[in-house]
Protein backbone atom coordinates (compact mmCIF):
# COMPACT_ATOMS: atom_id res chain seq x y z
CA UNK A 1 0.00 0.00 0.00
CA UNK A 2 2.81 1.93 0.64
CA UNK A 3 4.50 1.81 -2.62
CA UNK A 4 1.08 2.52 -4.61
CA UNK A 5 0.89 6.02 -2.08
CA UNK A 6 4.21 6.87 -2.92
CA UNK A 7 3.44 5.99 -6.48
CA UNK A 8 0.46 8.24 -6.47
CA UNK A 9 2.00 11.15 -4.88
CA UNK A 10 4.95 11.09 -7.51
CA UNK A 11 2.09 11.14 -10.41
CA UNK A 12 0.29 14.18 -8.95
CA UNK A 13 3.44 16.18 -9.05
CA UNK A 14 4.21 15.22 -12.41
CA UNK A 15 0.68 16.34 -13.78
CA UNK A 16 1.06 19.65 -11.35
CA UNK A 17 4.80 20.05 -13.51
CA UNK A 18 2.76 19.73 -16.67
CA UNK A 19 0.94 22.71 -16.13
CA UNK A 20 4.07 24.71 -14.79
CA UNK A 21 6.46 26.75 -16.96
CA UNK A 22 9.70 24.89 -17.31
CA UNK A 23 11.99 28.08 -16.93
CA UNK A 24 11.63 31.29 -15.11
CA UNK A 25 13.93 34.18 -15.52
CA UNK A 26 14.98 36.83 -13.80
CA UNK A 27 13.70 40.73 -15.07
CA UNK A 28 15.31 43.57 -16.28
CA UNK A 29 18.39 41.32 -17.92
CA UNK A 30 19.16 42.46 -20.99
CA UNK A 31 21.88 41.21 -22.90
CA UNK A 32 24.80 43.87 -22.51
CA UNK A 33 24.90 43.86 -26.94
CA UNK A 34 21.36 44.31 -27.17
CA UNK A 35 20.63 48.26 -28.42
CA UNK A 36 16.98 47.44 -28.90
CA UNK A 37 13.80 48.72 -27.17
CA UNK A 38 13.34 48.33 -23.25
CA UNK A 39 9.87 47.57 -23.31
CA UNK A 40 8.93 45.30 -20.84
CA UNK A 41 7.75 42.79 -24.13
CA UNK A 42 11.16 41.82 -24.92
CA UNK A 43 11.92 41.19 -21.14
CA UNK A 44 10.97 36.91 -20.88
CA UNK A 45 10.11 36.06 -17.83
CA UNK A 46 9.31 32.60 -18.21
CA UNK A 47 8.99 29.76 -21.02
CA UNK A 48 8.31 26.12 -21.59
CA UNK A 49 7.99 23.79 -23.94
CA UNK A 50 6.37 20.67 -23.86
CA UNK A 51 5.26 17.38 -26.82
CA UNK A 52 2.16 15.58 -26.44
CA UNK A 53 2.73 12.54 -27.85
CA UNK A 54 -1.12 11.86 -27.76
CA UNK A 55 -1.49 14.33 -30.31
CA UNK A 56 1.71 14.65 -31.95
CA UNK A 57 1.82 18.45 -31.10
CA UNK A 58 4.21 20.97 -29.46
CA UNK A 59 3.39 23.67 -27.48
CA UNK A 60 5.70 27.02 -27.55
CA UNK A 61 4.89 29.30 -24.79
CA UNK A 62 6.48 32.62 -23.19
CA UNK A 63 5.63 34.93 -20.99
CA UNK A 64 6.78 38.68 -21.10
CA UNK A 65 7.59 41.12 -17.88
CA UNK A 66 5.23 43.31 -20.00
CA UNK A 67 2.32 43.00 -22.77
CA UNK A 68 2.91 41.70 -25.47
CA UNK A 69 0.50 42.20 -28.52
CA UNK A 70 1.44 44.83 -30.94
CA UNK A 71 4.64 45.53 -29.77
CA UNK A 72 6.66 46.70 -32.93
CA UNK A 73 9.50 44.52 -33.49
CA UNK A 74 8.92 41.97 -30.54
CA UNK A 75 9.46 38.18 -31.60
CA UNK A 76 10.40 34.96 -29.37
CA UNK A 77 12.59 32.76 -31.16
CA UNK A 78 12.63 29.22 -30.23
CA UNK A 79 15.83 27.28 -30.91
CA UNK A 80 15.97 23.65 -31.19
CA UNK A 81 18.53 20.69 -30.82
CA UNK A 82 16.42 18.19 -32.88
CA UNK A 83 19.29 15.71 -33.81
CA UNK A 84 22.43 16.05 -36.00
CA UNK A 85 24.67 19.10 -36.72
CA UNK A 86 23.93 22.10 -34.79
CA UNK A 87 24.93 25.53 -34.61
CA UNK A 88 26.44 27.62 -31.60
CA UNK A 89 26.06 31.34 -32.81
CA UNK A 90 26.51 32.77 -29.66
CA UNK A 91 29.26 31.91 -28.46
CA UNK A 92 31.04 35.09 -28.77
CA UNK A 93 28.52 36.70 -26.61
CA UNK A 94 29.03 34.25 -23.97
CA UNK A 95 26.36 32.12 -24.76
CA UNK A 96 28.11 28.83 -25.73
CA UNK A 97 25.07 26.22 -24.49
CA UNK A 98 22.62 27.86 -26.51
CA UNK A 99 22.23 25.17 -29.79
CA UNK A 100 20.04 24.16 -32.52
CA UNK A 101 19.40 23.70 -35.84
CA UNK A 102 15.82 24.59 -36.52
CA UNK A 103 13.80 27.34 -35.40
CA UNK A 104 10.05 28.34 -34.26
CA UNK A 105 9.50 32.22 -34.54
CA UNK A 106 6.17 34.01 -32.92
CA UNK A 107 5.68 37.43 -33.03
CA UNK A 108 3.73 40.16 -31.51
CA UNK A 109 1.38 40.59 -34.51
CA UNK A 110 0.28 36.79 -33.72
CA UNK A 111 1.95 35.09 -36.36
CA UNK A 112 4.21 32.66 -36.37
CA UNK A 113 6.65 31.04 -38.62
CA UNK A 114 8.61 27.30 -38.43
CA UNK A 115 10.78 27.74 -42.01
CA UNK A 116 8.60 28.46 -44.89
CA UNK A 117 5.52 27.50 -42.74
CA UNK A 118 3.03 29.66 -41.20
CA UNK A 119 2.04 29.01 -37.56
CA UNK A 120 -0.74 30.93 -35.74
CA UNK A 121 0.54 32.43 -32.28
CA UNK A 122 -2.30 33.66 -29.63
CA UNK A 123 -1.94 36.16 -27.17
CA UNK A 124 -3.55 36.76 -23.90
CA UNK A 125 -1.67 39.82 -21.88
CA UNK A 126 1.98 39.34 -21.15
CA UNK A 127 1.58 35.57 -22.53
CA UNK A 128 2.76 33.81 -26.25
CA UNK A 129 1.46 30.47 -27.31
CA UNK A 130 1.38 28.17 -30.50
CA UNK A 131 0.36 24.68 -30.60
CA UNK A 132 2.64 23.34 -33.52
CA UNK A 133 2.57 20.07 -35.28
CA UNK A 134 5.17 17.93 -34.66
CA UNK A 135 5.16 17.25 -38.45
CA UNK A 136 6.09 20.52 -39.24
CA UNK A 137 9.29 20.51 -37.57
CA UNK A 138 12.52 19.21 -39.56
CA UNK A 139 13.10 15.46 -39.58
CA UNK A 140 15.27 14.34 -36.29
CA UNK A 141 18.15 12.62 -36.54
CA UNK A 142 18.66 9.94 -34.01
CA UNK A 143 16.34 12.16 -31.51
CA UNK A 144 12.58 11.12 -30.32
CA UNK A 145 10.25 14.20 -30.07
CA UNK A 146 10.14 14.10 -26.26
CA UNK A 147 14.41 14.01 -26.06
CA UNK A 148 14.80 17.21 -28.33
CA UNK A 149 16.17 19.94 -26.34
CA UNK A 150 15.24 24.05 -26.47
CA UNK A 151 16.06 27.61 -25.45
CA UNK A 152 14.17 30.88 -26.10
CA UNK A 153 15.09 34.52 -27.34
CA UNK A 154 13.24 37.36 -27.34
CA UNK A 155 14.93 39.60 -30.18
CA UNK A 156 13.67 43.41 -31.65
CA UNK A 157 13.11 42.58 -35.47
CA UNK A 158 13.87 46.07 -36.49
CA UNK A 159 17.64 45.83 -35.17
CA UNK A 160 20.46 44.09 -37.03
CA UNK A 161 23.09 41.74 -35.05
CA UNK A 162 23.69 40.16 -32.17
CA UNK A 163 22.15 43.99 -30.86
CA UNK A 164 18.69 42.27 -31.40
CA UNK A 165 19.43 40.04 -28.95
CA UNK A 166 17.61 41.02 -25.74
CA UNK A 167 16.98 38.44 -23.32
CA UNK A 168 17.57 34.16 -23.43
CA UNK A 169 15.74 31.73 -21.02
CA UNK A 170 17.12 29.58 -20.54
CA UNK A 171 20.95 30.41 -20.98
CA UNK A 172 21.49 26.83 -22.08
CA UNK A 173 19.44 23.90 -23.38
CA UNK A 174 17.23 22.13 -21.75
CA UNK A 175 14.66 19.05 -22.90
CA UNK A 176 11.38 19.26 -24.13
CA UNK A 177 8.88 18.66 -21.28
CA UNK A 178 6.52 15.55 -22.01
CA UNK A 179 2.97 15.79 -21.42
CA UNK A 180 1.59 12.94 -19.21
CA UNK A 181 0.03 9.86 -20.94
CA UNK A 182 -3.89 8.78 -20.43
CA UNK A 183 -2.68 5.96 -18.70
CA UNK A 184 -0.78 8.32 -16.68
CA UNK A 185 -3.90 10.38 -15.68
CA UNK A 186 -5.64 7.27 -14.71
CA UNK A 187 -3.40 6.45 -12.21
CA UNK A 188 -3.48 9.46 -10.86
CA UNK A 189 -7.11 9.25 -10.15
CA UNK A 190 -6.51 5.24 -9.54
CA UNK A 191 -4.16 6.61 -6.52
CA UNK A 192 -6.16 9.51 -5.20
CA UNK A 193 -8.89 7.18 -5.07
CA UNK A 194 -7.02 4.37 -3.15
CA UNK A 195 -5.53 7.35 -0.40
CA UNK A 196 -9.49 8.14 0.19
CA UNK A 197 -10.45 4.90 0.54
CA UNK A 198 -7.32 4.30 3.41
CA UNK A 199 -8.53 7.47 4.83
CA UNK A 200 -12.08 7.01 5.38
CA UNK A 201 -11.13 3.49 7.06
CA UNK A 202 -8.42 5.13 9.45
CA UNK A 203 -11.47 6.89 10.16
CA UNK A 204 -13.71 3.95 11.02
CA UNK A 205 -11.26 2.38 13.15
CA UNK A 206 -9.71 5.04 15.21
CA UNK A 207 -11.04 4.59 18.65
CA UNK A 208 -13.11 6.63 20.32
Amino acid sequence: MKKILLKAIAVAGIAAAANAYAVTDPANDFLPVYTGSTNAAFDVLSADVSYNAATNEFVFSTSAAGDIAGVPGAAYVFGLDVGGATNRPFSAIGLPGVVFNSTVILRSDGTGSIGSNAVAAHISGKDITATVSAALLPSSTGLAFKDYTWTVWSIDSRVAGTGRLADFAPDVNIQVASVPEPETYAMLGAGLGLLGLVARRRSRTKPV
